[in-house]
């Protein structure tokens, strides 16, 4: 194959880098025209050790990204779609008392099952965690 069919090659794999998402042909198009550079530098390397070549080159720019891509921001608000987990420290009201480990809180307009010490309605309560759908409540001092 000779250098401009891989310089189209890497051509074509921009083209489809720019239609879809994420980041997946945007490196099968650098080992293209690598490739290329290669086939310019040696026309005469027979077309399987072209493709050798860009499965390499391939390779090595995929483990490069996944190498050295800038790390993920820190969200503002980790708790953002854990609304369990938000609700640690607060202090709250039993709505229903906790017999057994078991009993309800209200939180705003909704019921929630909480587990603890056994208390009566209406005592205050403070989360001190939370086990799936279910908060754990200690007596609030």
């Amino acid at each position: 194959m000779a250098a401009w069919q891989w310089l189209a090659i890497s051509g074509v794999l921009l083209l489809l880098e720019l239609a879809t998402p994420g980041f997946f042909f945007a490196w099968l198009a650098v080992a293209a025209a690598v490739t290329a550079v290669l086939a310019w530098w040696a026309p005469e390397l027979v077309w399987q050790v072209q493709a050798l070549v860009f499965a390499l080159a391939a390779g090595l720019a995929v483990l490069a990204w996944f190498r050295f891509r800038p790390a993920a921001p820190a969200s503002p608000l980790p708790d953002l779609n854990r609304r369990g987990a938000s609700l640690v420290g607060t202090r709250l009201v039993l709505d229903r008392p906790i017999r057994n480990g078991s009993g309800r809180l209200r939180v705003g307009d909704s019921s929630w099952p909480a587990s603890g010490p056994d208390l009566p309605a209406g005592t205050a309560v403070r989360v001190v965690r939370v086990d799936g759908n279910r908060l754990v409540v200690v007596a609030d001092d």
